[in-house]
């Protein structure tokens, strides 16, 4: 028998990695109020800031307790609903409408405040008759970094692209070249304040980028059916990056040469509907939520499901790192539910029974197998753990997953469609420890 104390700490860390292995519900908010095109934005791990609305009823909630509990800070915006908001923390929080009834396109107004919704006051605004507030970023590289996006003012004017580098006290309006009639909501990128971007919406799918802060602008086709990109992702690599159509799902767009080329992957059937991608910080992982939410630990090339708690049909998501390898995400759903996922983005093995006392590299199963397999390892000590699959001359062929583990029993799925039949290694290895496996594909 454990002595009492001892025995909390480890009830209390088997609590950790059960939720934190999941999704779950922390809120519901009226789907109505929200609208149809409603956006999410998570600066710390207890704020959440989301902003919708229908027909010139705008809606902005927070909360500042990590879902608990919203409340309606709209204010005194009483016009148009709104398609974009960004919170640098709890109490400056910026947002944008779409510039008449229905995002129809206007003079669009940018609001901000700076006492968490008690008072807002109109920041920006687009002129003309066809501006359109599709997103509002910043980088995480420079936080001082953010771009503000909207359509051409007028029509076939260059597009409307306000730039801050003093964390959005004063903002600098640019254009971009027109090579489309709009832009896609949620679309915008921002590594640092050379390297940014956003979607478009025409045919083919397409995004436009810059690498010199706006010098010149750059039109990277993804290769995929669709009439708009919805979501881009970059690493702070600038080189490699998912793309989304809106129409091509399970199919998504990857490049590891900053959009020259692109390789189309399906991320699994059974994921339908407009998705957000979302690179977590410092890993080779993303997030998608679509229909559903799924995850990839190498870069985008394979994936599989989360756990959300039986929620579906996800309307965006936003992710905050909060530490070495350590995340708070948060996503909203078309029916108004709030999910949450907070600590480790590695695949955390959901029966998770015992604390480990020892590094522990299971046989994979099925094995053989064809394609895919579930490889499921254990970490008794905190600490940076590398998974990887080598071919029989010891060249490694597939990085499954490297970073920071907190203790843990995790598991991984692993697929090798672009390999051929035969014999293979796959090591995980520590700082004090590397443990191989043998598993065999035959197609």
């Amino acid at each position: 028998m454990v002595k009492p104390a001892l025995r909390l700490i480890i009830i209390f860390n088997l609590t950790v990695i059960s939720v934190f292995s999941q999704w779950s519900v922390v809120s519901q908010l009226s789907a109505n109020e929200l609208g149809s095109y409603p956006s999410i934005s998570v600066p710390n791990c207890s704020t959440i800031a989301v902003c919708g609305g229908e027909a010139n009823n705008p809606r902005i909630f927070l909360s500042t307790n990590s879902g608990l509990n919203f409340v309606n800070i709209t204010g005194n915006i009483t016009s148009n609903e709104l398609y974009a908001i960004y919170a640098l923390n709890k109490d400056t929080i910026f947002t944008g409408d779409g510039g008449g009834t229905g995002g129809v396109g206007g003079n669009a107004k940018v609001y901000k405040t700076v006492n968490g919704g008690l008072n807002w006051t109109v920041a920006l605004t687009t002129g003309g008759n066809s501006g359109f507030i599709s997103g509002i970023t910043f980088s995480q590289l420079n936080p001082d970094f953010g771009i503000i996006v909207s359509d051409p003012a007028e029509n076939n004017d260059s597009f409307w692209i306000a730039k801050t580098h003093d964390r959005g006290k004063t903002w600098e309006v640019t254009k971009a070249p027109n090579t489309a009639q709009y832009t896609t909501q949620n679309s915008d990128f921002a590594i640092d304040s050379l390297f940014y971007g956003f979607g478009l919406n025409t045919i083919p799918a397409k995004f436009y980028m810059t690498t010199n802060g706006g010098l010149n602008w750059l039109v990277r086709t993804i290769g995929l059916n669709g009439t708009s990109v919805p979501s881009i992702a970059f690493k702070t690599d600038k080189l490699t990056c998912l793309a989304i159509s809106d129409i091509a799902m399970p199919n998504i767009a990857r490049t590891t040469n900053s959009g020259v080329n692109w390789q189309t992957v399906s991320i699994g059937p059974g994921t339908t509907g407009v998705a957000t991608v979302k690179w977590i910080p410092g890993t080779n992982i993303f997030f998608i939520a679509a229909s559903n939410i799924k995850r990839s630990s190498d870069n985008g090339l394979t994936w599989h499901d989360m756990n959300t708690s039986g929620v579906t049909n996800f309307a965006h998501m936003d992710v905050h790192p909060t530490g070495v390898n350590s995340i708070c995400a948060y996503a909203l759903a078309s029916n108004g539910k709030v999910l949450k996922f907070e600590g480790e983005p590695f695949g955390i093995d959901p029966e998770n029974t015992t604390i480990p006392v020892e590094f522990k590299l299971e046989q994979n199963y099925p094995n053989p197998f064809n394609p895919e397999t579930i490889i499921k390892y254990s970490v008794p000590k905190a600490g940076f753990v590398k998974l990887s699959v080598y071919d029989l001359n010891g060249k490694m062929i597939k990085l499954v997953t490297e970073g920071y583990h907190t203790i843990g029993n995790y598991t991984e799925r692993v697929n090798l469609s672009d390999f051929s039949s035969g014999a293979y290694i796959y090591e995980i290895s520590a700082a004090e420890i590397t443990i191989s496996r043998k598993m065999v594909l035959i197609k």
